[in-house]
């Protein structure tokens, strides 16, 4: 990931979206889009500085592992839920969501925060349709 772009995303000084990670062909099949690629936004950016201000920006070093090896749980037509643990960097459970464009040509990172292990086990509980378990 390119750190320098995900900053300029933080402070506003840039726009265009930043590649995050490319995910498995399967899954984004399942997803109704036609891209492996996911991207982060300006304003999901902006939407996560609102809502999960506690988030440092240094966690999304882990948003790439996390769509990567994280398990996906399918919980509508065009999006995901993505659950993953990462044992080296922050030692912490991850939930990111990903959706799929309407006409599916792109694939967007639209949530990602850290999780307490209740918070995980809650996820777990959901009776969403597993796509890949993680890895």
């Amino acid at each position: 990931m390119d750190f320098e772009h995900l900053l300029g995303l933080h402070t506003g000084l840039r726009r265009e979206p930043l590649a995050i990670a490319d995910i498995d062909p399967f899954i984004t099949r399942a997803l109704g889009a036609r891209t492996c690629h996911v991207f982060l936004s300006a304003e999901t950016i902006r939407k996560q500085l609102r809502r999960h201000a506690d988030l440092p920006i240094s966690a999304y070093r882990c948003a790439g592992p996390c769509l990567r090896r994280g398990s996906y749980h399918q919980d509508s037509t065009r999006s995901a839920v993505v659950l993953y643990t990462d044992q080296s960097i922050f030692g912490a459970h991850f939930r990111a969501y990903i959706k799929a464009t309407q006409a599916g040509h792109e694939l967007y990172l639209v949530s990602f925060l850290m999780m307490r292990g209740r918070d995980l086990r809650r996820e777990l509980r959901k009776p969403y349709p597993v796509l890949r378990p993680g890895s």
